[in-house]
């Protein structure tokens, strides 16, 4: 969740024209501005602090920090700010709709700040981490990894015509592209290397038994629909470094902290259904 709504790709100015609202100017940001703010629109005071923000995101995805970053940024939030005066205005912001969504925006912005500040004080410690990491090797270190590729469909009817174009010989990362709903479609339904305890069951106990190169007989059913697979090759379980699971390792632990955390609160909450 990014912490405002700007991201911006290139500096032009692309993003205040797409707003149609105009190019800010500069004599409207050269009005009396309080402290802490960089301009004002009709009073109201737009934080310094937005701009910082905005900046910082910006950054950390590969843009450099200039002053034409910051002067896009800056008129980006002029435009937001009229835009959300002249919706104020008209008492868009009202409506039951408007005030029922505005209430779980401002509940979804709670919660990651309350679960980030949770994380932010118990932080996971590094001999943790190694412990993982020695448990989950120790667990696969006889496994044979799988190389699998995968398209997913929404419905069983549409699984078997594509698994029918892939037996009549048609391209499955052409058709992974076109047809599967997975994330993994942009890369040609590669899913990458995998042990069975990594996937649902459903799919596992399918692949284990494919030849190399070998697509599964039916779809599959699970969750996210209706699955065909192809196992690519098979080797003996590689184990990655400490270094390279290290930050997979955390994120997993971080999950599994955060569902406690939720689940004690819960436990000690009133809830009446």
């Amino acid at each position: 969740m990014l912490p405002l709504f700007l991201k911006l790709s290139v500096v032009p100015r692309v993003l205040v024209v797409a707003l149609s609202v105009g190019v800010v100017c500069s004599s409207s940001l050269a009005q009396t501005k309080p402290p802490g703010a960089f301009a004002t629109v009709n009073g109201v005071p737009v934080p310094q602090s937005l701009v910082d923000t905005n900046v910082k995101v910006n950054v950390a995805q590969g843009q450099k920090d200039s002053p034409e970053l910051r002067q896009v940024i800056q008129d980006e939030l002029v435009n937001r700010e009229i835009l959300a005066q002249e919706s104020t205005r008209l008492g868009l912001d009202k409506t039951t709709e408007a005030q029922a969504q505005w209430a779980q925006v401002r509940q979804t912005f709670l919660v990651e700040l309350l679960l980030n500040d949770y994380i932010a004080r118990n932080p996971i410690p590094e001999a943790t981490l190694k412990a993982e990491y020695d448990r989950q090797m120790a667990l696969m270190k006889d496994q044979q990894q799988y190389r699998l590729s995968l398209i997913v469909t929404s419905t069983e009817d549409e699984a078997k015509t594509v698994l029918a174009r892939l037996r009549k010989g048609e391209v499955f990362a052409k058709l992974a592209i076109e047809k599967s709903l997975d994330p993994s479609k942009k890369d040609g339904g590669n899913v990458g290397w995998v042990v069975p305890a990594q996937i649902l069951p459903a799919i596992s106990n399918v692949m284990v038994n494919l030849a190399k190169g070998a697509l599964s007989a039916a779809p599959i059913q699970t969750p996210a629909g209706w699955n065909i697979i192809k196992l690519e090759e098979t080797r003996p379980f590689k184990a990655p470094t400490f270094d390279e699971a290290k930050n997979d390792i955390r994120q997993m632990l971080v999950q599994k902290q955060r569902f406690e955390y939720v689940k004690k609160l819960r436990e000690n909450a009133k809830v009446v259904q």
